[in-house]
């Protein structure tokens, strides 16, 4: 099968055209869309249309579907394979599903396992009139503009990466026996296209090894802005498809009326041990 591929922006994102991701790929366009999705590290396929046994193989041209983690009060779905982002609340006044509304800070998904998920797909199945964007930064250009003086102060170092599944608060770190949590490298060395990525992100990122946590408070703040410049904005579409590279990227959403419902159903593709860079 042929596709178009249609840069998004200078340094992040391309709409695939050409594809039906609910048919199962050949071998030959499983391969072009890896090469595309490593190159732009997020693609985009529009008017798509899938039931969940659909898309819980629609990223099989990447890789095996991965179990979602989020506990079962909070994946609003019994499948763990899907998991709902959505505000909509059943009969009963509880949410159908996790991160409901308002903004959420820049993250890497997952990035407190010890092997967090080498992609993350989003499939948009209600829409509010505004809002609610997805707006995606990439790490390796992040790492690029970092200053000497920082570079060197977390070349080595490895960060605590924690999150105790609220939207945009940091827990507790005196506290962290129920918090899933994680030690990973502060920059890794992407398996496949061999670049080096910033691992660093407001949303999970608690403090850095080897500093009082004053000191890592400060470096942090000063690395924050490298990580939270957004490369392309997403304003969704109902049958929007968007699958990105958790390990050289960052995302986050911005705010909507949390009068209006949205709906868009998540999953993703197992990863594996982070590489620290050199």
């Amino acid at each position: 099968m042929t596709f178009e591929i249609i840069p998004l922006s200078e340094t992040l994102g391309a709409e695939i055209r050409g594809v039906d991701l609910s048919r199962p790929q050949d071998s030959a366009t499983a391969a072009a869309l890896q090469d595309a999705w490593h190159r732009h590290v997020m693609l985009l396929f529009r008017d798509q249309d899938m039931d969940d046994a659909a898309l819980k193989q629609s990223a099989a041209w990447l890789g095996a579907a991965g179990q979602i983690s989020m506990p079962v009060d909070r994946r609003g779905d019994a499948d763990t394979g899907i998991a709902l982002v959505s505000n909509i609340l059943d009969d009963s006044g509880a949410p159908i599903g996790a991160l409901g509304d308002g903004d959420m800070w820049f993250h890497h998904d997952n990035c407190f396992e010890a092997e967090p998920d080498k992609a993350t797909f989003l499939y948009a199945v209600e829409l509010p009139a505004a809002g609610g964007h997805t707006l995606f930064g990439n790490c390796y250009t992040a790492w690029e503009a970092l200053p000497d003086d920082l570079r060197a102060a977390l070349a080595g170092r490895e960060v605590l990466q924690v999150y105790d599944y609220t939207v945009r608060e940091k827990p507790d770190l005196d506290r962290l026996d129920d918090v899933r949590h994680h030690w990973q490298p502060s920059a890794i060395v992407h398996s496949v296209t061999g670049r080096t990525a910033l691992y660093v992100d407001r949303l999970m990122t608690a403090v850095i090894s080897g500093y009082e946590r004053s000191e890592s408070d400060a470096l942090l703040e000063r690395v924050f802005p490298y990580v939270e410049r957004s490369d392309y904005e997403h304003v969704w579409q109902l049958g929007d498809y968007v699958i990105w590279d958790n390990r050289c990227s960052v995302h986050a959403r911005t705010d909507f009326d949390p009068a209006e419902r949205r709906l868009l159903k998540r999953g993703k593709i197992d990863g594996e041990k982070l590489v620290a860079a050199a």
